[in-house]
């Protein structure tokens, strides 16, 4: 667990840890510059339970260098990643260990609740986690329970430059075909203004006819703003992805698809469209078929860019 200034909420996510069914060698917490009472809420907890080992960063890490030195400070063979205000049920990491196999790494699902009011947006259906979907998603970082070898197979972040944490752990995984999910609500994600992760809920977002149409009349209309902006946020995947060094078809085209989401020009639009049509079975979200999701597979290249509509200037 990393905080920052999480007093709030930080007690009843630390209870649901201490209350895991699967005996937990160590709780390691490394805080990164709290100004509140986090500190001093945490040595409680430490000095009344000694399987909590707290660590205070002497600068401040940010989120992506806090994550990573905290996950290498663990002893054990499997690592799970949890937020300060989140709270989880309580066999979550039993469910967990029981699935992961020899998989690189576990997910599960997530469900968001409100405590100011925000809305949230929670899709119950069962999510994709093929690479070509984990090109333009990734599973958040909360969500996971990695084995300690994919530590070691994530390319070095100076090279890749700016990506979070999660990114480079699910894009790894998924690369080498190593993700199971336990299909079932173990993490209850807190939402309100103040999270560092916090966004608000797009009404869009629900998969209805009306809200693909504005996405796709959004992204139309807007095109020419937003493309320009991919190039840097894809070629940080294609960098990731070239570093990560997989094998097989697959790996190949989606490599090469980061690696045309950051060039202009028509052909290189066409060359895109084939790819997305080539994998519109792994493409969205949940695994689709028919003919509503080949002409979905079709748009994409063009709708995908109200996704990122967050990168034009404010």
């Amino acid at each position: 667990m990393c905080t920052c200034n999480g007093e709030a909420y930080l007690a009843e996510q630390m209870e649901s840890l201490l209350a895991q069914t699967y005996p937990i060698d160590e709780i390691i917490v490394q805080d990164d510059g709290s100004n509140d009472g986090t500190l001093a809420l945490l040595q409680k907890y430490a000095e009344a339970h000694p399987v909590i080992k707290l660590y205070n960063n002497e600068t401040e890490h940010g989120v992506n260098n806090n994550f990573f030195t905290a996950m290498r400070r663990a002893h054990s063979d499997y690592i799970a990643i949890c937020d300060q205000d989140d709270i989880w049920e309580h066999d979550k990491v039993e469910k967990q260990m029981m699935a992961i196999g020899d998989k690189l790494l576990c997910t599960c699902r997530s469900k968001p609740f409100s405590i100011d009011g925000s809305p949230v947006n929670y899709d119950p259906r069962r999510p994709n986690y093929a690479l070509p979907r984990m090109l333009y998603s990734s599973i958040s970082g909360h969500t996971m329970l990695i084995s300690r070898r994919l530590l070691d197979m994530i390319p070095d972040q100076q090279m890749v430059g700016k990506l979070y944490y999660d990114v480079f752990l699910a894009l790894t995984a998924s690369a080498n075909d190593s993700i199971v999910l336990v299909d079932e609500v173990l993490v209850h994600q807190r939402r309100y203004e103040g999270a560092a992760t916090f966004s608000r809920a797009d009404k869009h977002n629900k998969a209805t006819m009306g809200n693909g149409l504005y996405m796709l009349f959004w992204s139309l209309r807007h095109y020419g703003e937003v493309r320009p902006y991919l190039h840097d946020y894809f070629h940080r995947r294609y960098r990731l992805l070239r570093g990560i060094g997989a094998q097989g078809e697959t790996y190949e085209d989606v490599t090469n698809m980061a690696a045309l989401e950051g060039r202009p020009g028509l052909l290189n639009l066409l060359h895109l469209c084939l790819y997305h049509i080539k994998y519109r079975h792994q493409l969205f979200y949940v695994e689709g078929k028919g003919v509503v999701n080949f002409l979905r597979s079709m748009l994409y290249c063009v709708m995908h860019i109200y996704s990122y509509r967050s990168l034009l200037p404010k």
